[in-house]
């Protein structure tokens, strides 16, 4: 029972904190969510500040393991095939979600990367930049390669990945605002057509 009501607790937490952000989500709410009194949380919860990070820890490791999986699938593509292949399933991957919980999740972590609570950004943007650094490092490795078999025109690779960065996460972010009921067929056009602009300003001439 103990381990179902903990579960709960996460369960509607989540939602809280997605839907209304760090600093309007109270124990009281998330008690009231549950179902039970908000001295009671604190016998499975030490904080709020506690079940938050434990909430974000939870969905950055689905993230960090959702991109793994793509670097491995992809292992075997050209540079240039593979680059695209991670820009196109990034954006999918956080796009094309069902379930309550993974639109929930969804939901935060959009909410913590465009608006991370003033109280614990410092220490957020930190955690996130430091986990995003180990991912840019792989990615520079594909640009790398794509420089070294005559894909990639040679330009200076923290460019090449800067621009990859700014071209992803604007794209994220209309399609998380303005795109989220867009027929499957329509986001990959979107993708594709921008992808085809980044493409001409990397590729070898």
């Amino acid at each position: 029972m103990s381990s179902k009501t903990r579960d709960k607790i996460i369960k509607v937490a989540l939602t809280l904190f997605a839907n209304d952000g760090y600093d309007a989500t109270s124990m009281e709410k998330i008690a009231t969510g549950v179902g039970i009194k908000k001295s009671s949380i604190y016998t499975f919860i030490a904080s709020k500040e506690a079940l938050f990070w434990e909430i974000y820890q939870d969905v950055e490791a689905s993230y960090h393991n959702y991109m793994a999986q793509l670097l491995v699938d992809s292992a075997s593509m050209a540079p240039d095939k593979r680059l695209y292949y991670l820009f196109k399933h990034y954006l999918l991957g956080n796009q094309n979600v069902s379930r309550e919980e993974d639109i929930a999740e969804r939901t935060f972590w959009i909410r913590i990367m465009f608006f991370p609570p003033a109280v614990i950004k410092e220490r957020l943007l930190s955690t996130a930049l430091q986990h995003e650094r180990e991912l840019g490092e792989k990615y520079q490795e594909i640009i790398r390669e794509g420089i070294r078999q005559g894909v990639f025109r040679k330009a200076p690779v923290e460019e090449i990945l800067l621009s990859y960065y700014s071209l992803r996460q604007g794209l994220y972010a209309l399609m998380s605002v303005y795109m989220t009921d867009m027929p499957q067929k329509q986001k990959l056009e979107q993708i594709e057509t921008v992808w085809n602009n980044y493409w001409h300003g990397i590729k070898v001439r």
